[in-house]
Parts: C-alpha cells; structure tokens; sequence
C-alpha cells in the first residue's frame, strides 16, 4: 500500500473536543482531574467516561466496557481526536471486537504508544489512518516527560508543526543508496511480534519499521528480533529504526545497556538495509512524537529523518 492511501488527521482548534480513553491498564482517579485540567489549559474539552475505570485484574476495566468507550470515541462524530490515557496491557483484547466494524466515514488524531500499537496497527492497516505514536495523557498531565516533548506534541495536535526532523546513529553501513522515502510504522517491539499471525499482523512492505521497547532483557529482544528475521518480517523492509530500550529503576539491574546495544548493532550488521538508532522515542523521560503511516525522508548522509505532518 503506498502512502498516499492512508488519511491523514485535522488538526484540532480551539474549543475542540478530545475523547480520553483507557483500552489498555488503568490508573487513579485523581489522574483524570490533572487530564481534564491540562486539556482545558490547551482550550479543549475533554470527553471522559463515567465508567472508565472498572473491576478487571489485569486493565482498566473490563474487555466489553473498554471495548464500548472505544467505538463510542472512534464513532463519536462531536470529537476530533482520542487520546489514550496510559498504555499497560490489554489492547490485544480489543482487536477481535474492531475487526468486526467499518471505519466511521470521518477520521480522526489518534494518540498513544506502548500497548497502543496494536491499535495503531489495527487504524492504519484496516481503517487506512494515520496516527500518531506519542506521549500518554497521564505522561502530559503529570510532566513525567520533557517539556520539550510535550511542547513539540502541543504544536502537532494544533498543526502549529508542519515538519519533524530526527537525528539518526547508523549501526550499519549501506553503501548503495544515500535517500529513501516511505511511511513508517511500528512501535513496540513485543506488541509487533504479538501481531505474528493474526488478523492485524503487521505489514511492514516498503516501509521504515519503528521499535521501542521497556523492561526486557537483552536475550528476549535477541529472541524478538530473531522470531521476526525468521517469520520473514523484514524481507521488503526499506529500514529499520530502533528508538529507546529503557528499564525503570526496578527492572534496570536486569539487563545492562550495553547488552542491548550489543544485540542491535549484531542484528544491524546482518541486515541488507539501513538499520538506525532514533534516539529520544519510547518509555524514558524524552518521547518525542512519531506520525505513523506518514511519508517519511531518511537522508543516509546527513543520518536525518524528516516528516511532513500533512494533517
């Protein structure tokens, strides 16, 4: 699919409405409040559900409830935009429900990462939309992120931003061309090998593949890596991006950096197309904003990426 295929979003104004979500883990009450406060210093209003947190062991709330709020904000024709309050677990959940419905007739900004990939994978391979890997709502609402980050974020929703540029570190060398354009798509390393073999696997032909990941160790991300070389994943893969691997300060004891950084650059050196670090994307306290499905430019020479937000 070329890119020209996918929808690209509106920006918002002021006074317009955001839907909140929760499709994957929950959190305190009191963090909606911090939401709802920071969304209304933006100039928007913020659509949150009564019911958005309820009695569940692993997510916010059950799989028939979270898949509701869902489809109400997809459908909902008063919001421009759904944000997602965290990522977590539970998303996976969802897609058998998704892949039952047809798009709405109007799309719509879509934010959100980690466990949010699947339903990334699910809008751009099925409902053909462009979105945007980004900072959680509680991220924002808590500063848990730069202010720099947030800022760039604040200037994407309001079409403030009509351009990205990142800093790219090659990890391998290819020789035999220095430009290459197209959509990028992505976002957590174990959620796109959870999408091996199933309705939303992704598709990753002629396109840039984005990873993150958080709290794996150096052997699993091998292993990851190796499942998706083998399923033959990266076979029509123009380039790979690999963004952060964090560990929080309970986990990082279990796998040093530079065990992971080794995995890469072994994984780099094999591959037959450009493989490049992106720094400043994932779980760590700089995340900055990736549009997905979006034409994208690596330039090998100035190792830059550059993104036109054609929303």
């Amino acid at each position: 699919m070329e890119n020209l295929s996918y929808k690209a979003w509106q920006p918002l104004t002021k006074g317009a409405s955001i839907d909140i979500i929760a499709p994957a883990g929950g959190c305190e009450w009191n963090t909606l409040d911090q939401v709802k406060t920071l969304l209304k210093n933006w100039g928007l209003k913020p659509r949150i559900s009564s019911n958005l947190f309820g009695d569940d062991l692993l997510c916010a709330n059950t799989d028939e409830e979270r898949f509701a709020q869902l489809k109400k904000a997809l459908f909902n024709s008063e919001s421009r935009a759904i944000w997602c309050l965290r990522g977590g677990y539970g998303c996976t959940r969802l897609i058998p429900e998704l892949l039952k419905l047809k798009a709405p007739e109007a799309n719509k900004l879509f934010i959100g990462f980690s466990d949010i990939t699947a339903l990334h994978l699910f809008l751009q391979q099925k409902w053909y939309w462009q979105t945007l890997h980004g900072p959680s709502a509680n991220q924002v609402a808590y500063e848990s992120i730069d202010s720099a980050c947030t800022n760039e974020l604040k200037k994407i929703i309001f079409g403030e931003l009509k351009q990205l540029t990142f800093s790219l570190l090659p990890l391998n060398k290819i020789t035999n061309f220095s430009t290459l354009i197209a959509p990028i798509t992505g976002g957590t390393l174990t959620l796109i090998q959870t999408s091996l073999g199933t309705p939303w696997q992704i598709d990753a032909k002629n396109k840039i593949l984005f990873f993150e990941e958080v709290n794996e160790p150096a052997y699993r991300i091998d292993r990851m890596l190796q499942h998706l070389q083998q399923s033959g994943l990266f076979q029509q893969v123009k380039a790979i991006l690999f963004g952060d691997f964090t560990f929080t300060a309970k986990s990082s004891s279990h796998a040093p950096d530079h065990l992971i950084q080794f995995i890469l650059k072994r994984f780099a050196k094999a591959q037959p197309f450009p493989v490049l670090n992106i720094p400043g994307i994932g779980h760590g306290k700089t995340n900055r904003s990736l549009p997905l499905g979006t034409k994208a430019d690596i330039d090998l020479n100035k190792n830059q990426l550059t993104i036109k937000i054609t929303g």
